[in-house]
């Protein structure tokens, strides 16, 4: 008997996953500071280019995503989280909290997202309004958006000279890494 996903399953497990991963890369960052004598504070304001929002704003970014897929797709009420962290430990919070709203919805509403693959949801930003189905707001908005910012959070370890991973290492020479990687986190 084959088993089908629901939104649910291609959504908050990997929401879940994604902000752990932003943890770990804060917990990086953080190290990093510290063994050189670097404000941890600094860490936040950490960004890939000159034009380009710090790395708060994509700790942020990934986990408005998360929540308000929630919100939109199953049209569950979970907390308002202000954009307003400003320091590493608030960063941390800020994650911790979106973990712990993923694991309520697993918990208690799960069921929530049955059947809304034909759902309407009506996203507006900028004053534009969007409208997809509830499908569609998953594969063509959400989960590409959450990945962005992850990715964009894992790439502004661009400040960190020297990273190891999976047992390599890797030397930044110029602003360009001689190796492409892919990190997995250990759960």
């Amino acid at each position: 008997m084959a088993s089908s996903l629901t939104l649910f399953d291609v959504t908050v497990p990997l929401f879940r996953k994604g902000m752990k991963t932003l943890k770990h890369i804060l917990e990086k960052g953080e190290a990093y500071a510290k063994e050189n004598g670097i404000s941890t504070n600094d860490v936040v304001n950490w960004k890939l280019a000159e034009d380009m929002k710090p790395l708060t704003f994509q700790i942020q970014t990934a986990s408005n995503t998360a929540k308000n897929t929630c919100v939109r797709v199953a049209k569950l009420e979970l907390a308002v989280l202000d954009d307003n962290e400003e320091t590493l430990e608030d960063l941390y919070k800020r994650i911790d909290t979106t973990l712990a709203l993923l694991d309520e919805v697993e918990e208690k509403n799960k069921v929530e997202f049955e059947g809304k693959e034909d759902s309407e949801v009506v996203l507006v930003t900028r004053g534009t309004e969007r409208k997809f189905t509830g499908q569609s707001y998953v594969q063509t908005f959400a989960i590409p958006n959450f990945y962005f910012h992850v990715t964009t959070a894992y790439t502004q370890r661009n400040e960190i000279t020297e990273i190891n991973i999976k047992e390599k290492k890797v030397v930044k020479r110029q602003n360009v890494y001689s190796i492409v990687v892919t990190i997995q986190i250990q759960e």
